[in-house]
């Protein structure tokens, strides 16, 4: 065995072996730091990319929501002589639209004396059998909306928005957002808000499945740390429109749970997002969220006041990036032992062939 080491391909071998590690230390620090920080970019323009995603969905259900309630504008406006044929189409709205939890349309003062100061078509669907829509007129007995804000500055403004979260007036429990727009008279006078109430409940479920199944994915050892992407739905004053833990819902405050490392960083992050601005995929700013270091990534949702924020723990991305680098860099030194044996074995082979020729040359 002390033969074969002491063979002048064993020398060569182990001199490059030793100039291979030498490099590979060399190579793979340098790599490697150059490799996390590229590939870190890459993961966070992932991790953006798929905020993006689930901005998109949210947008679009909230759009078809906006979709189910303006088409039905017209024809309420041309029939406002006929209102006992108003609870159908609030039916209507609600049976066509998959995300309506119940529509309302809440008209001015004595607009219809017959029926009191108050009036209110309503259908909503039974809390038991989703497929059950239930209908009924609301009136002076029910409650007063006409001063409240949501119903002035329609009415006043005359234009269409999103409303503040609230709870369901039924159970008080299930909170919900409604898309509010103006009905006219012939005169073009506002005499009417319509709105079609969308129930919070299926964006938490949605946001909470696209986390989860980033979350399986993730590296083992993120695992087992109980590292966790999380998802929310805020306002632009940082009220939590959802959240998995329903005692925060409407309540709590996302701002309040940020920290950063810089005295001017965090209250230029909140300016930002209170603006309606949206995170870049190139930003790798880390902030403290409920004492974690984490990215943040937001995006405003349009027509609406609210935003959608994307918060990754940096040891997330950091370990996908460091086991990337720590693959490449395994991939590097399984070349060059590669390299080295095949230096060894091409060595070895010329030896051998050298000798046996000189063999054959001293016998003859």
């Amino acid at each position: 065995m002390n033969r074969v080491f002491k063979t002048f391909e064993a020398k060569i071998a182990r001199r490059l072996l030793l100039w291979a590690a030498l490099l590979l230390v060399i190579a793979g620090f340098i790599f490697y730091f150059a490799a996390m920080n590229s590939v870190t970019g890459l993961y966070v323009e992932n991790v953006h990319n798929r905020m993006l995603i689930n901005y998109e969905y949210t947008r679009r259900v909230l759009s078809d929501v906006y979709v189910q309630v303006t088409n039905n504008v017209d024809y309420i406006e041309q029939t406002l002589d006929k209102p006992e044929g108003q609870k159908s189409i609030m039916e209507r709205i609600v049976r066509n639209g998959n995300r309506v939890h119940s529509c309302g349309m809440n008209f001015i003062r004595d607009y219809y004396p017959e029926k009191g100061q108050r009036y209110c078509p309503f259908a909503w669907r039974n809390p038991q059998n989703p497929d059950e829509i239930l209908t009924e007129e609301k009136g002076d007995d029910d409650f007063d909306y006409l001063g409240d804000e949501w119903f002035t500055s329609v009415i006043e403004g005359d234009s269409a928005k999103w409303s503040e979260p609230f709870y369901d007036g039924y159970d008080n429990q299930t909170a919900l957002a409604a898309y509010m727009v103006p009905i006219h008279d012939a005169s073009g006078r506002p005499v009417a808000v319509l709105g079609a109430d969308v129930a919070l409940n299926w964006l938490t479920s949605k946001l909470d499945e696209t986390d989860s199944t980033y979350n399986e994915k993730s590296p083992l050892a993120s695992r087992l740390m109980g590292l966790k992407r999380h998802s929310f739905i805020i306002n632009y004053d940082g009220r939590f429109i959802t959240h998995p833990e329903e005692n925060r819902l409407l309540e709590d405050i996302f701002y309040k749970h940020l920290k950063a490392d810089h005295d001017n960083a965090l209250p230029m992050l909140i300016e930002q997002m209170k603006s309606g601005e949206t995170s870049t995929d190139e930003g790798q700013e880390r902030y403290l969220f409920n004492g974690e270091e984490c990215y943040l990534f937001y995006s405003p949702i349009k027509y609406t006041d609210w935003m959608l924020v994307t918060v990754v723990p940096c040891k997330m991305i950091d370990i996908r990036a460091m086991m990337f680098g720590l693959r490449m860099i395994g991939l590097v030194a399984l070349l060059l032992l590669i390299m080295i044996a095949l230096t060894y074995y091409t060595i070895r082979s010329i030896r051998l062939r050298h000798k046996h020729r000189r063999r054959k040359e001293s016998v003859s």
